[in-house]
């Protein structure tokens, strides 16, 4: 869930609204509070991220641990990814120190892991992330070569829960005390890099638990930051992440279908989705819109989908960016969506 270090509802596997509503509360106590903010600039001031329990707070380390080495520009003007990633692999000794830790690090083509976490369960994450990354590129069509970060997407994996929490809280300046997992963008400034980090707790050993809430928040952190940073609405952000999660587990898609179904079927409007800011709440049903409408959209052409979220990334409104793709608005997606989604199952 995008929405600044918030509250998101998981899913698990069912067959009926029923069982699916269920299974979310049943799970929501470990998936509570997954969510993202947005980090100033090292030189002001940081912030906690806006959500159900955040404050304004200073961090005491963060800023230092984020800014960017001497060496971040390239002799040609250009940013040295080079550098930028040496400079990252440099926060886990700082980490360790400040949280108390004993974080190693893991390396793929796009992402730095810290972990204290069991082995077995990082040599998984390690699998996810450039699975993950790799079913991205692929499901909408973007090319290999397409950069969506500077340097390597940090993920940090705290075997403890209150070595999780003391992160976040240290470092990040955000409480985390209702959190599943969150990511956080470092932002510094207009014409400069931008690098992002996340952070998950690991508290189950259910494989398909923790690759759900990974795939879900990993597809956060690559649509934030993919062409332009931000742009996207909260129901494209949270439909885009549902979405991914069923790609990742097939048995994953029935339950989140069945929630779309129910709301269609029930008649009940679906406008005020559309109008829900980054930083804003869906209830249970509009998370199954949101899946449904990036199915529905998806099916209706992967060329003309990319053309719609590169059109946002470029600034479009929704209803123009959506009739320039597809030859429609939102009121004729909202008809087509119902009618697509509403008799049975798929």
């Amino acid at each position: 869930m995008t929405g600044r270090a918030r509250g998101r509802r998981g899913w698990a596997a069912a067959l009926t609204v029923a069982a699916a509503v269920a299974a979310v509360a049943a799970v929501w106590a470990t998936r509570a509070g997954a969510g993202a903010f947005r980090l100033p600039p090292p030189s002001a001031p940081a912030k906690a991220g806006r959500g159900r329990d955040a404050v304004p707070l200073t961090p005491p380390s963060g800023q230092a641990l984020y800014r960017l080495p001497a060496d971040y520009r390239g002799s040609t003007g250009g940013v040295n990814q080079t550098a930028l990633v040496a400079h990252q692999k440099k926060r886990v000794a700082a980490i360790n120190r400040l949280v108390g830790t004993r974080l190693k690090t893991f390396e793929t083509a796009h992402y730095l892991i810290f972990s204290d976490a069991d082995a077995k369960i990082t040599a998984q994450f390690v699998t996810w992330s450039e699975s993950l990354y790799r079913n991205l590129l692929q499901q909408f069509r973007l090319p290999t070569t397409a950069r969506v970060w500077d340097g390597k997407c940090v993920l940090i994996l705290f075997g403890l829960r209150r070595h999780f929490e003391a992160y976040a809280f240290r470092v990040d300046g955000s409480p985390a005390r209702h959190a599943g997992a969150y990511f956080a963008v470092e932002s510094h400034g207009p014409n400069e890099p931008t690098l992002v980090h996340m952070c998950l707790p690991i508290e189950t050993t259910d494989a398909r638990r923790l690759q759900e809430l990974f795939a879900h928040e990993g597809t956060h952190a690559f649509f934030e930051l993919y062409k332009t940073p931000g742009r996207l609405p909260l129901w494209l952000h949270e439909g885009l992440a549902e979405y991914m999660t069923t790609v990742n587990d097939a048995d994953l898609r029935g339950p989140k279908y069945a929630m779309g179904r129910h709301v269609a079927q029930s008649g009940r409007s679906i406008e005020r989705l559309f109008g829900v800011p980054v930083g804003g709440e869906l209830s249970l049903g509009e998370y199954g819109v949101a899946f449904t409408l990036v199915d529905f959209l998806l099916k209706a052409g992967r060329p003309k989908f990319k053309v719609f979220i590169d059109a946002l990334k470029d600034g479009k409104p929704q209803e123009q960016a959506l009739t320039d793709a597809y030859g429609f608005g939102l009121a004729d997606l909202r008809r087509r969506w119902r009618l697509y989604v509403a008799p049975a199952a798929p």
